[in-house]
């Protein structure tokens, strides 16, 4: 599909719209309503800053390796580093690679560091998986509004001030116990899935990229990751993405 595509595009390029166009909100919003977005100065300053000196820690310490991938029977090595954090024992799948987690600190296991620097990176991110897990869940219920009523949770709000990870919540009762019933289903399956056990890092330079490809359908310049389908994603799962650009780091 992807050859005849590009055939039948031949020197021209495929139409895209940015937020500047007229249409991109309505596409927006009829197209990929589930798609979510939120401005770096939305996210409280001080979780920015423990995240972002978490990376840097990382980077300083090695952690980042390319992967040796397989792609029709061919090896490749991927053009962006990569490290993957999480629980213990968690594993991430892709064209016949499989990662295991950097376990990141978790009650009941005792896990070495090679230093304090990388356990701190590492609960750095538990805290941004934590916050993330918050806001989707929010936002997902703030979509849901015209079929469900809002369910008011104290310990999100509670957790949301101090980022503090895996508290017990509870769905707030309704007089209506079939209503209370339905809302807290609909939460917890909100819950499951935007409960994050894993989080995957990528950090590519592009200066020193020096055999990055031009993207073929949009016209939009060298690309170190050509378009693809994640087909380990579970269907209706949610994905969280937080993106950090340095110059001179």
């Amino acid at each position: 599909q992807k050859k005849k595509l590009l055939e039948e595009l031949g020197q021209n390029r495929l139409p895209y719209v940015t937020p500047a166009d007229a249409d991109f909100h309505q596409l927006w919003k009829t197209k990929y309503s589930k798609l979510i977005f939120r401005k770096s100065d939305t996210v409280p300053e001080e979780l920015h800053q423990v995240v972002q000196e978490g990376f840097l820690t990382l980077r300083k310490h090695n952690c980042f390796f390319q992967d040796l991938v397989r792609i029709k029977g061919k090896d490749f090595v991927t053009p962006v580093s990569r490290i993957l954090i999480g629980n213990p024992g968690c594993t991430y799948k892709y064209l016949n690679t499989r990662l295991f987690t950097v376990p990141w600190p978790t009650e009941g296991y005792d896990i070495k560091y090679c230093s304090p620097e990388v356990q701190n990176a590492c609960k750095a991110l538990i805290r941004l998986n934590d916050y993330l897990h918050i806001e989707a869940v929010k936002a997902l219920q703030g979509q849901n509004l015209f079929e469900t009523k809002e369910i008011k949770d104290p310990a999100v709000i509670d957790r949301e001030q101090d980022f503090s990870p895996s508290p017990t919540e509870k769905g707030s009762v309704s007089k209506d116990q079939s209503s209370c019933s339905v809302q807290e289903d609909d939460y917890l399956s909100l819950k499951n899935k935007t409960s994050y056990n894993l989080t995957l890092l990528n950090y590519m330079d592009p200066l020193q990229m020096l055999y990055l490809k031009q993207e073929p359908y949009f016209g939009m310049g060298n690309m170190a990751v050509s378009w693809h389908h994640d087909e380990n994603l579970v269907e209706r799962s949610t994905v969280a993405v937080y993106s950090y650009s340095c110059e001179g780091e």
